[in-house]
């Protein structure tokens, strides 16, 4: 992948002329949202004077200009956060993409099949609904790798699992199922262990550090321990480090899949920030980390040909 200073060089000749009509556009709709809320300051503090002071009369007075120019401002939010965030999703995201990778696809609206978490067993044996957008994938050496913002429901409402899921092809053939969970329980994790530890068995390992990290479970414990080497348990620790999160894996069907716990909506423009080289690497530096797993977990090294 491309490094920082490569980033930098194409971001001052191609990406900030294309830039520069989304941040005037920005500055233009942010400076009318301020104008209303500054305007809707005074009524709020007439608002509160009247709380405070038990004067219904001047609360009712003030709250509905304090409504309408809130509204106001709200509703210009809305109509500028929209143009931006599909010019940055239909061209800036894609050109950035097309520089840090030579074969790539992108689809903003797309979500990961739900077979394909379902085959991963990390999640509950029913998935109710998936959501999910910026889906992308990668061929990188001999790997291949997607990921996407993913939510999994098991209701309408209850959302069990919210972060990036990732899939890659594995350089080991195998016909075995071994997870790979956090160690610390999660409302999460803690349902997917109870319903694995049901059905496989659990795999002891030497390695004292990655056992304090993680439980491993798994269908076969000789074909666990040679998809889990030494160097690939110390480069999984590593890569749950660089992540900073509870991360869980499984392999299965020759395919590594892995879930991040995730909160933060990715891949969005900031509408009150610049659009500059700084909100440019805050969209490069998880495509990077996502992306990184297949040099870190060592997956374009094919010493065992698959049958």
């Amino acid at each position: 992948m491309k490094s920082e200073a490569e980033l930098k060089f194409f971001f001052s000749t191609k990406l900030r002329p294309a830039l520069e009509p989304m941040e005037q556009y920005r500055i233009e709709k942010v400076r009318k949202i301020k104008n209303n809320l500054y305007t809707a300051l005074p009524c709020s503090l007439f608002v509160v004077l009247g709380i405070i002071s038990g004067q219904p009369g001047l609360i009712l007075f003030f709250c509905f200009p304090l409504a309408y120019f809130l509204g106001l401002a709200f509703q210009k939010f809305l109509k500028m956060s929209t143009p931006l965030t599909k010019h940055f999703k239909n061209q800036i995201l894609p050109e950035l993409l097309s520089f840090l990778f030579d074969d790539y696809g992108y689809v903003a609206n797309q979500k990961i099949a739900k077979s394909v978490l379902e085959k991963s067993m990390l999640f509950p044996n029913y998935i109710a609904i998936v959501r999910g957008e910026d889906y992308m994938q990668f061929k990188l050496g001999a790997t291949k790798i997607m990921f996407c913002e993913t939510e999994v429901l098991v209701s309408r409402e209850h959302v069990i699992f919210r972060g990036i899921f990732i899939s890659a092809s594995f350089n080991k053939s195998f016909t075995s199922k071994t997870f790979v969970l956090p160690s610390k329980v999660s409302s999460f994790y803690h349902n997917i262990k109870k319903q694995l530890l049901n059905n496989f068995h659990r795999v002891k390992l030497e390695d004292t550090e990655f056992s304090k990290e993680f439980l491993v479970l798994s269908t076969d414990q000789v074909e666990a321990r040679y998809i889990l080497t030494p160097g690939l348990m110390q480069r999984l620790l590593d890569y749950k480090r660089k992540t900073k999160k509870g991360i869980s894996f499984s392999f299965v069907d020759n395919h590594l899949y892995c879930a991040i716990p995730n909160y933060i909506n990715l891949f969005e423009p900031a509408i009150f920030e610049p659009f500059d080289f700084d909100f440019i690497k805050r969209n490069y530096n998880p495509l990077k980390l996502y992306t990184d797993l297949v040099e870190d977990l060592n997956l374009n090294l094919r010493i065992w040909s698959k049958q």
